[in-house]
């Protein structure tokens, strides 16, 4: 099957060849005479033979392998990008679901630390507890032990208080008081400060 352009071509060149025969039977010559322009018939003949035999060769045959070579490429480079773009997609769907593992994870890991930190906050309200308590015994030791180490030395220094007061009275007044009468007093006095006239 012939290209529509050869054949136009091939069917032009025929027509121009007649043309030119016919001159040249018309001027008498017997034949086409020699022209600048138009070449002799015979080497038109020629030229379209081998014009239509070059045509033919290039078309049928070298320019099909160049044609295949082409095609592979370009089925290779389309080849190419599907793969690109399925890995892409694939890197996508990958991230997406590490993103979500991730979220997970890092879900978990926030609940794990809310966790541990009401532990914590737990633990340490019961650590503070036990220690105010702690503490609040030791006060309430110390506050007995210092008011018995009071009321013993009271006791111990009452009588020493008592015959101080009695000498301190009796170098005041310039006579001797009554011991056991002025020592009851005194005594009564810081036994009881408050009752005391």
């Amino acid at each position: 099957m012939l290209n529509p352009v050869v054949t136009q071509i091939s069917v032009k060149a025929a027509t121009l060849l007649l043309a030119a025969e016919d001159t040249g039977a018309e001027e008498g010559g017997g034949g086409i005479t020699s022209s600048p322009i138009w070449p002799a018939a015979n080497e038109m003949f020629y030229g379209i033979l081998s014009f239509t035999a070059l045509y033919l060769l290039v078309r049928f045959v070298l320019l099909p392998p160049v044609q295949r070579i082409r095609n592979d490429r370009a089925a290779t480079i389309q080849a190419d990008k599907d793969a690109a773009a399925l890995a892409r997609s694939k890197v996508a769907s990958a991230s997406a679901e590490v993103e979500d593992q991730l979220s997970g994870v890092r879900a978990e890991a926030q609940t794990v630390i809310d966790e541990s930190r009401a532990e914590a906050e737990a633990e340490r309200q019961r650590l503070v507890g036990r220690a105010e308590r702690e503490v609040n015994a030791m006060r309430e030791l110390a506050a007995n032990e210092l008011a018995t180490e009071r009321a013993e030395a009271l006791a111990s220094l009452r009588p020493q208080v008592a015959d101080l007061a009695v000498g301190a009275a009796s170098r005041v007044t310039g006579r001797s008081m009554q011991s056991s009468s002025v020592r009851s007093k005194v005594d009564e006095y810081l036994t009881n400060p408050s009752n005391s006239n």
